[in-house]
């Protein structure tokens, strides 16, 4: 029977605190800085070793690789004895059962590798055999390599050999269960806004940007590598990784009963009654999710919770948790993901027994564009009601909305290139300001109605530059925004309704339609308001759309 887990209560640690911690060079403890040594064993396919005697030549190299990498932060070592640990044979070696406790130390470490055809080696799992032996299981190679002499196209083969046991004997010693790698993608699928992502090939990711040295684990990534040399600089265990290799962990991690999430405003001060959601998130395909509490924040702004789910902590189906908060139906704070693995770090690497997950608002960016004065102009109607355009002006310094003397009303395009927006920017809030110039006739605020705002992600019509078409073409979403009145000093000023941020495009334009509520007040006398343009000279009284986002 396995031993009972240890229970701990687990507070989440904040964004800040964790990235501290992580920035703290790794320190072998003392009572684990005495070298401990396991024997070490190749069961090896006869397809493999054609050559016994290149074989007791080449699989040393391959021990010394891994015991280099071992070095790097970890106190374990391999022994191997070409004479004794090379053992051929076309069956599994391992029982892949065993009575528990499995033994922590003294127990040897076997490599069981097969055969195949395929044109790079793959596979692995960690197997265990009744002797206590911890096993790189499964393990498919092409062939053996010379590790001095491998081309420029072996290297990678001759790494992925190398990786694979690296990654194999960390799941023996107990490191990575669930798997660092079932992280490195997941798609929000909760439905609910806003929507957070985990993307390990974004250098920004705020679920690994403050795991750093997870970058290099055999555990979450192969290498990338040109020499043999290359590869040994760069692979290195995790610090959690190498504290679990460095410990009595083989049986399995300490589990955790509770957590307690602290909501906070930018201010430091808490948020009571905030609405706290928390969904279990699966590693692997398509990322399911699924709602596990649904709660308030008490008079602390805290929430206390257990982890929920079902089944181990340490798997893929219940390894991951998304958190998010909102007060009165609106997001407050950046969303959160936490994992079991940043448990561990909290509990094994740092020791912690109370550690805070603070959730804030994140802090705002602002960017500002200005209209690109080629695209934007306005566009008069053909006749009266038609909605149909017929004449445009894109070249001039100014745009104007209203109606002429044929009570023809003019709409007015406004282009802006918002492709350097961040991929992930969570938009906040969405301004659009434009500054009058003159006004001809009535007051149209009055006679017309409200100033309307349509927006479009890309071009209205079939390309970016103003065409009649976009007098009529569909939006994205109509009425966006509104400027009821104008701000003092000539700017005319909308915000607009947070359900259309989702149309900012961030890869390429994004296009707004000006017009007045009422096309035209019917009395055949020109009205209108000439607003500056892209074109114009001023560049200080261009359009501008203001952008506040957030990068989780």
């Amino acid at each position: 029977m396995a031993p009972k887990s240890i229970s701990y209560k687990i507070i989440l640690f904040s964004l800040a605190l964790a990235f501290c911690l992580s920035m703290i060079p790794f320190q072998v403890s003392a009572e684990s800085s005495i070298v401990q040594e396991q024997v070490f064993k190749f069961y090896l396919d006869p397809a493999l070793v054609p050559d016994l005697e290149f074989a007791k030549t080449v699989l040393p190299k391959y021990v010394d690789d891994i015991n280099t990498i071992l070095a790097k932060n970890t106190a374990r070592r391999l022994l191997f004895d070409p004479e004794t640990g090379i053992i051929l044979t076309s069956s599994k070696p391992q029982t892949d059962s065993a009575r528990f406790p499995l033994p922590t130390e003294g127990f040897e470490i076997w490599a069981h590798a097969s055969y195949t055809s395929s044109t790079l080696s793959h596979g692995g799992y960690a197997g265990m055999d009744r002797s206590g032996a911890g096993v790189l299981a499964g393990l498919k190679w092409t062939r053996l390599y010379d590790p001095d002499n491998l081309t420029t196209n072996q290297v990678k083969d001759y790494a992925i050999q190398v990786d694979h046991m690296l990654h194999e004997m960390a799941h023996v010693f107990g490191a990575g269960m669930g798997e660092y790698y079932n992280l490195t993608s997941i798609t929000d699928t909760t439905g609910v806004e806003p929507f957070l992502d985990i993307r390990l090939s974004n250098p920004a990711d705020g679920f690994w940007s403050d795991k750093p040295d997870f970058r290099t684990d055999p555990l979450l990534n192969l290498a990338t590598a040109s020499t043999r040399t290359e590869y040994l600089a760069t692979v290195q265990y995790s610090n959690l990784t190498a504290f679990i290799i460095n410990g009595n962990y083989r049986n399995g991690m300490p589990s955790f009963e509770n957590y307690t999430i602290q909501v906070e405003d930018q201010t430091g001060a808490p948020v009571a009654d905030a609405n706290v959601k928390v969904w279990n998130v699966r590693g692997g395909s398509s990322n399911p999710s699924e709602l596990l509490f649904d709660v308030f924040s008490d008079e602390n702004g805290q929430v206390t919770l257990p982890w929920g789910g079902v089944g181990s902590t340490h798997t893929s189906s219940n390894f991951l948790r998304l958190i998010k908060v909102y007060k009165d139906g609106s997001s407050i704070v950046q969303p959160r993901y936490f994992s079991v693995f940043d448990a561990d770090l909290a509990m094994i690497v740092y020791q912690a027994n109370t550690i805070t997950l603070t959730l804030q608002p994140a802090p705002s960016k602002t960017q500002t564009f200005f209209s690109t004065g080629k695209n934007d102009g306005w566009v008069r109607e053909s006749v009266q009601n038609s909605q149909v355009g017929k004449v445009i002006n894109t070249e001039a310094g100014t745009f104007q909305l209203g109606d002429d003397s044929a009570n023809r009303q003019y709409r007015s395009v406004l282009s802006f290139n918002t492709a350097s927006l961040p991929d992930d920017a969570v938009i906040t809030n969405v301004i659009i300001k434009v500054f009058r110039q003159t006004i001809s006739g009535a007051d149209l605020l009055t006679t017309h109605g409200d100033l309307q705002v349509d927006i479009r992600q890309g071009a209205f019509g079939a390309k970016a530059g103003l065409q009649t078409v976009d007098f009529q073409a569909a939006s994205n979403q109509t009425n966006a925004g509104i400027v009821a009145t104008p701000t003092t000093g000539g700017w005319y000023t909308s915000v607009l309704d947070p359900q259309t941020y989702q149309f900012i495009n961030i890869a390429g334009i994004s296009q707004f339609r000006l017009q007045f509520e009422q096309a035209t007040d019917g009395d055949g006398v020109s009205d209108f308001i000439k607003f500056f343009s892209g074109d114009s000279a001023n560049s200080a009284k261009r359009p501008q759309l203001i952008i506040e986002y957030y990068v989780p």
